[in-house]
This record gives C-alpha cells, sequence and structure tokens, in this order.
C-alpha cells in the first residue's frame, strides 16, 4: 500500500463507439417483439410460457449483477473497484424489468392453474398454500420484489456516481449501509419471485432449495456477463485499468459458481429423488424422461463437467478464453431457464415450435435491455474515479 500509485484519468462512453452494438440491439428489439406478438395471436397458451422464459432469464441475470454490487460494498473489496461500475449500471437495468413483467401479469390465469383452481378438488389450494398462493397477496409481492430491487439497486449506482464528483467518503459509508440491507432483500426477492414465478408453475410441487438454486445460476450467469462487458468496452480502448489479475480473479468466482450450482442441483435432485415423494418427484419426473431427458444431460455436462475443466486452468481466466467461458456459462443459463419453463407447457417431449418461439422474446426483451444499457453507459464514467479503494485495485494481484 506504501507504494505510489498513478491514479488513471477518467473515462467517459463515446456514444459513437456503440454505434454498431446500438443497431444490434435494435434489429434485435424490433424482429423479437414483432415475433413475440405474433406467437400471441397464433397461441396464447405458448406465448405466455416462451415470455416468462426470456423474462426470467433476464431477471435472474440482472438479479445477480445487484448481488456482486452488494458484496462489493459489504466486504470493502479493493479488487472490484475498476469493473464496478459496469456492474452498477447492469444492475440498475432492474428498475426497468417491472415493464416486462406485463405480459406475464396479462397472462398470469394461462401460465397459474392454481389462480382458477376449484378448492374443493384441488387438495393443495384447499389446504395451507392458499394462504400464500391467493392473488391479493401474489400481487403485492410483484410491487414489493420489483419496488425493492429498483430502488436500491438505483441508490447504490447514484450515491456512486456522486462520489466522482466530490470524493466524499460519507457515499462510501451509505453504499455499504444500503449494501448489507441489499443483500437479505436479494434473498428473499429472489426467492419467493422464483416460487411465484417459476415454481409456481406446478403448484404441487414442493423443493426447499429452490431459491437457493435459482440465485447459484444467478451469480454465476451475472459474472460471465460483467466478463464480456467489461472486455466489449476494452476491445473499444476503455478501462486499460482492468488488468490480467482482474480477469483471474473475475474467472475464480466463475469457477466458484460453476461448482456451487452443481452443488446446489445436485443435492436438490437427491434429496427428492431418495424420498421419492410424488409431490416433489413430479418436477424430475418430467425433464428426466421422454427426449426432454436429453436436454436435462446436457445441463450436468455443459453447466458443470465440461465448463468446470475449462476453468480450472490458470491460463483460461488470464486469457481471452476466459470471453468463451463467459459465453457459454449465459448459453447454459439459456438452457437451464428453458429446461424449467418449457416442459410445463410441453410435458411429454421437447417442442421445436417452442424452442424457435422462445426466441422471440428473448431477442426483444434482450435488445430492449441492451438498449438501455448503452443509454446507461453515457451517463457518468466508466469506473469509479474517486473511490478510496481505487488505489487498492489497480494493483489488484493473485
Amino acid at each position: 500500500m506504501s507504494q505510489p500509485i498513478h491514479v488513471p484519468n477518467s473515462e467517459k462512453f463515446d456514444a459513437s463507439k456503440g454505434t454498431l452494438l446500438k443497431n444490434v440491439f435494435s434489429v434485435a428489439a424490433v424482429v423479437g417483439l414483432l415475433g413475440a406478438g405474433a406467437v400471441y395471436f397464433l397461441n396464447k397458451d405458448l406465448f405466455a410460457h416462451v415470455w416468462l422464459f426470456a423474462f426470467m432469464y433476464f431477471f435472474t441475470v440482472l438479479c445477480g449483477c445487484f448481488f456482486w454490487n452488494c458484496v462489493h460494498h459489504a466486504t470493502d473489496a479493493e479488487w472490484s473497484v475498476v469493473i464496478r461500475r459496469q456492474i452498477e449500471n447492469l444492475a440498475s437495468l432492474l428498475r426497468y424489468v417491472a415493464i416486462f413483467f406485463i405480459p406475464i401479469a396479462l397472462c398470469a390465469t394461462i401460465l397459474y392453474v392454481w389462480m382458477s383452481a376449484d378448492k374443493t378438488k384441488d387438495a393443495a389450494m384447499a389446504g395451507s398454500k392458499s394462504l400464500y398462493l391467493n392473488q391479493p397477496f401474489f400481487w403485492t409481492r410483484v410491487l414489493v420484489f420489483f419496488g425493492a430491487l429498483a430502488f436500491l439497486s438505483h441508490i447504490l449506482r447514484k450515491r456512486s456516481m456522486a462520489q466522482d464528483k466530490d470524493g466524499a467518503s460519507s457515499h462510501t459509508f451509505a453504499m455499504r449501509k444500503f449494501a448489507v440491507i441489499g443483500i437479505p432483500t436479494l434473498a428473499i426477492c429472489l426467492t419467493f419471485s422464483g416460487i411465484d414465478w417459476l415454481k409456481a408453475l406446478n403448484h404441487h410441487w414442493f423443493s426447499t432449495m429452490w431459491g437457493v438454486y435459482l440465485f447459484a445460476g444467478a451469480a454465476g450467469a451475472s459474472m460471465a456477463l460483467i466478463v464480456l462487458v467489461v472486455s466489449w468496452l476494452k476491445k473499444l480502448g476503455y478501462l486499460n485499468v482492468v488488468t490480467e489479475e482482474h480477469y483471474h480473479l473475475m474467472g475464480k468466482w466463475l469457477l466458484t459458481f460453476t461448482v456451487f450450482w452443481a452443488y446446489i442441483g445436485f443435492s436438490q435432485y437427491m434429496l427428492i429423488t431418495y424420498a421419492n415423494l410424488d409431490e416433489e418427484t413430479i418436477y424430475f419426473r418430467i425433464r428426466n424422461t421422454g427426449s426432454w431427458n436429453y436436454f436435462s444431460h446436457l445441463l450436468v455436462f455443459g453447466r458443470f463437467f465440461f465448463i468446470f475443466v475449462v476453468l480450472l486452468f490458470q491460463g483460461t481466466k488470464k486469457s481471452k478464453l476466459i470471453n468463451f467461458a463467459a459465453v457459454w456459462i449465459l448459453v447454459m443459463q439459456f438452457l437451464d431457464i428453458f429446461v424449467i419453463v418449457i416442459p410445463e407447457w410441453s410435458p411429454v417431449g421437447f417442442s421445436f415450435r417452442a424452442a424457435l418461439a422462445s426466441i422471440f422474446p428473448w431477442l426483444g426483451i434482450g435488445g430492449c435491455l441492451g438498449l438501455l444499457f448503452l443509454k446507461t453507459l453515457g451517463e457518468g464514467y466508466l469506473f469509479p474515479t474517486k473511490d478510496p479503494r481505487l488505489a487498492g485495485s489497480l494493483k489488484a494481484s493473485n
């Protein structure tokens, strides 16, 4: 810490350098939304499921970015200061995701059978589950989830950007307080939104590890997205403050959550199959039989065994190969959410029609969020310029 550190000049994003990506996002948004609209008029049931799939893909990834932002402040981390602004920019997109929940809200009765279930014929709804699964409480939770995540992610970024102007240490302490609040808030919101919007697709199903499983995938996929965003900016000539040491540290987190995802996934599967209760095994009975079984096995191999070996090597984490690993993990997150949602629409087996239809809302939501990210990118500096831990981040080492 006693060694002199040259503090680099602040950097602002030149919008003209993002023209190509802006055009790509614009085309994706238009094609995706038009395609999703066509799916809606052809098959509303299919539309509801594929839109939910696309929404949950991006929602989980952005929640993961919010997690990394909170962890940075709560642990007073130094190494991540130079990449933190991009984490903040991505996490701040949570204030917009409620817009993309509107189609799900309109199709709620299509997706969630419990909303129209006859309590005299549905034993689950006749019991204690109805205390949780009832529409007034459901919609209240929706508002709380979006409100809490949007507020906390926005205030953390706002405080961080304010510190760029005055350098006041009070911002650091305030961000730490909000981050400490943000971690349990995220845990509650991600867990119960996962229960409400995914697990409740079959309200008879039980799993006590569902929230942790979704978190494991979200944390790994979000770090993968952060790696790609940082690499893209470096390719444009920005963020020279990010070194191979920072990539090495990000790669370690990719490896960590690859292992954690596998551990939680196996634990959930093992406990459910060992107990062998109908209300628990129904989820895996659908996904481990017929053509869905191939996708379940692909997920296990691709999300763990393959990428685990790739990320074990230090050379992967300190070279451009880390970008390949990041893309792979994001593709596996796509497959993971797909296997969670679409079998509820097609329990008899894989549907090529559903796979094709899934691309449209994914492109539509992704394109819109991409455009919003580019707008956000130009609102402040590309890395915190007056954070008191910047000097430590500049000389981060493993």
